[in-house]
């Protein structure tokens, strides 16, 4: 090439190339990026540690936000205690979806509620017990499965001191109720539709295992947006965004009818 011709080329290269840089520039700037996590909890979101989600209703919910509030939103799954860790951290700017609770309220801003759902009691279908459940009392002498990091509630919380109950944790919802199904713990509390995807492909499993209501109410599941992230100051944002799409029938769509 000559030197005349790469003048020419450079000539018409160099301010297409700014041009671009800088359109490039102008969109990061208006669409900031901001990292939110969870960890692989079906129906909700479905996926591998460490990946961004594949599905779930959690998904659909910041795919719907990431348009609404014209920020890019960046989704992993991680280990539940290493996302609240990194969220209390700002390593992440939130949490998609959780219940509130006064140590969790330290470091996260919650949005308006999103959903909500109330814990049932699953227990193995051919095991008879002389109680009814309906207090929290009524768990005296059995091993009660919990999920690590989950949020039972104060109330459950209060029960355990006052009655001294037997809290016996797994990693994951899949685990307890394998455990269940061998014995190993007397009950385990989750939500019917989480307990249900965690073992829809294992028709095995659920033949054996049954649940009752149980003494929990439903709680509502918020966003959480971490405070030592600037993402926390955009509370009233999210809200905004969150009502309209109450309002136009997203969050029933996505959630179900049991959505507010």
């Amino acid at each position: 090439m000559t030197h005349t011709l790469r003048r020419f080329v450079r000539s018409i290269l160099m301010p297409l190339l700014a041009a671009l840089s800088f359109h490039s520039a102008a969109n990061d700037q208006r669409q900031p990026t901001y990292r939110f996590c969870e960890d692989p909890w079906a129906p909700y979101t479905v996926g591998e540690i460490s990946m961004p989600p594949k599905a779930g209703m959690a998904v659909e919910l910041f795919e719907e936000l990431e348009q609404r509030l014209g920020m890019t939103l960046h989704l992993r799954l991680l280990p539940w205690k290493r996302c609240l860790l990194w969220a209390k951290e700002g390593k992440y700017d939130g949490v998609m979806l959780l219940t509130r609770n006064k140590d969790r309220s330290r470091y996260l801003n919650f949005t308006v509620a999103i959903h909500q759902d109330a814990n049932v009691v699953w227990a193995l279908k051919d095991r008879t017990f002389e109680r009814d459940f309906r207090t929290f009392k009524d768990f005296q002498g059995l091993r009660i499965g919990l999920t690590e990091g989950f949020n039972y509630g104060e109330a459950f919380d209060q029960a355990v001191e006052e009655y001294r109950l037997k809290v016996d944790p797994g990693p994951t919802i899949l685990s307890n109720l394998l455990r269940l199904a061998l014995g190993r713990i007397d009950v385990f509390f989750v939500n019917r539709v989480a307990g249900e995807s965690a073992i829809e492909d294992r028709p095995n499993l659920r033949k054996k295992l049954t649940h009752h209501r149980g003494p929990f109410e439903a709680v509502p599941f918020f966003i959480g947006l971490s405070k030592s992230s600037p993402i926390g100051e955009e509370v009233a944002r999210f809200d905004e965004a969150l009502e309209d799409m109450k309002q136009d029938g997203t969050i029933n769509r996505i959630f179900g009818a049991d959505s507010h």
